[in-house]
Formats: C-alpha cells, sequence, structure tokens
C-alpha cells in the first residue's frame, strides 16, 4: 500500500507540474459553461451569427429544466469532445515511461506489477475526477443561475455514477498501453471502444446491463428523476474494470 501511495502522490505532481491540472480544468469548465449559455441564448446567437431565416423557432417554446440542461452538459459536451481530450491526456502514462525507460527502473525496486498499474489507474482517475468536478460545479451553479434551481445532492449522485465510467475508461487505457507501445495507438484504441461502448449502450435497456456504459444510463435515470433508476448497472463497470487490471496485470509482466 506504501508503494502505490508513493507512485500515486508522483503521478500527481507531475500532473502539477506539467500544469496538466490547470489546462484540464479550465477545459472542462469552458465545456461546462458552453452548454448553459447555448441553451439560453440560441435565438440571439442564431440572429447575431446570419438570422433565422430557414429555421422554426417556437416563440411559446419553454426553456428547459436545468437537470435537462446539466444533461445535455454531460451528454453532449464531456462525454464526446470532453471525453476525447481527457484520453488524450493520459494516454501515454505507461507507455511514454516504458519508451523512456523509466518504467524499467521502477520495477528494479520492491514494486509490484500490480502496485504499478494501480497507481497508474488511481492516479489518473482522480486528477481526471478533480478537473471534471471543478468544471461540472461551475456548470451546475451557472445551469441553476441561468435555468432555475435544482438539488446539488441529486447532481452529486450523477456525479458520482459518472465517475465510475470514468474509472473504466482509465482502466482500458491502462489495459491497452500494457499491450502497445504507441501513445496514439492506445489514445485512438480507448476513444474508438468508449464511444462503440456509448453507442450500444443506448440501442437496449437489457443490453445496458452488460456495457459498462450501462451505468450512464443509471446516472441520466438519477439526474432526470424518472424513478426508474437500477442499481444493478453498476456492476458490470466494476467486472469489466477488475477484468481489465488483471489482464493488464499478466501483460506487463511480460515486458
Amino acid at each position: 500500500m506504501r508503494n502505490i501511495s508513493i507512485l500515486l502522490k508522483v503521478e500527481v505532481l507531475e500532473a502539477i507540474r506539467n500544469i496538466k491540472l490547470i489546462w484540464l480544468t479550465l477545459f472542462f469548465t469552458i465545456l461546462g459553461v458552453t452548454q448553459p449559455l447555448i441553451d439560453k441564448y440560441m435565438d440571439v446567437i442564431l440572429e447575431n451569427v446570419g438570422g433565422v431565416e430557414g429555421i422554426m423557432i417556437d416563440p411559446n417554446a419553454s426553456d428547459p429544466k436545468a437537470n435537462e440542461v446539466l444533461l445535455a452538459t454531460f451528454s453532449g459536451q464531456f462525454n464526446q469532445i470532453g471525453l476525447i481530450v481527457l484520453i488524450i491526456s493520459f494516454m501515454g502514462m505507461i507507455a511514454n515511461e516504458k519508451n523512456s525507460g523509466v518504467q524499467g527502473f521502477i520495477f528494479t525496486r520492491p514494486v509490484s506489477s500490480l502496485q504499478y498499474i494501480s497507481s497508474k489507474l488511481l492516479g489518473n482517475w482522480l486528477i481526471s475526477m478533480v478537473c471534471m468536478a471543478i468544471g461540472s460545479f461551475i456548470s451546475y451553479f451557472y445551469t441553476v443561475y441561468l435555468f432555475g434551481s435544482y438539488a446539488i445532492v441529486d447532481f452529486l449522485g450523477y456525479l458520482i455514477c459518472y465517475s465510475v465510467w470514468i474509472f473504466f475508461i482509465v482502466s482500458l487505457a491502462v489495459l491497452f498501453s500494457t499491450m502497445i507501445k504507441s501513445s496514439l495507438f492506445i489514445g485512438v484504441a480507448t476513444i474508438l471502444l468508449s464511444m462503440v461502448l456509448l453507442l450500444l449502450g443506448n440501442l437496449n435497456d437489457t443490453l445496458s446491463l452488460f456495457l459498462p456504459s450501462g451505468v450512464l444510463t443509471l446516472a441520466e435515470d438519477l439526474l432526470l428523476q424518472t424513478g426508474n433508476a437500477n442499481f444493478l448497472l453498476l456492476i458490470a463497470p466494476i467486472v469489466y474494470l477488475i477484468t481489465n487490471m488483471y489482464i493488464a496485470k499478466l501483460f506487463i509482466q511480460r515486458v
């Protein structure tokens, strides 16, 4: 456990030294305020960028609810361009150390392969969630300001479920990092598989039970307060995460 904590501290310090914490937080903050602004001032934006000719806008349409805007922020911003940039930010976490010889030096110390990949998983998940959480809360308060109140406790429930999805994504990148030498290919493989899982998760509710992306369905139900939240959707991402780490441990031992 001591080795994991030391390696975890190194990951965090590296993120601070490379100003990764700063630029990633700023990025998610910008994403977080973009969707509420678009939803609130769409008609004004259209008028200023070329008019609304040919575009049907219902003048009697009511503003969306705060939770609907928050869902659009995550599904349309965080889970698309946000997820791609996030994966790019940590796609070289193992490959770069392997190619530079740092990994070999670490393994000359009393550090097991499981401790090493666990520190990578926990460190990059923690860094990712700190940056996303800051952007998320700024988005939450800005959305509430523009669209009305929404219980922060319910939003926290959504964010916790979303963090499980990010945990799985980081584990997927860890797995590919032990199998592929190129950071670019690791990033591409992680992004492509993530997008496929997102698409499959939207096809069928039963299928979602067996996919790690199914936890996003649970998160959505909690956010929209549909009353249909199925907490069994938490099982699949946790099982896949553990499986990813086990396979990664086997592959890294062969290096």
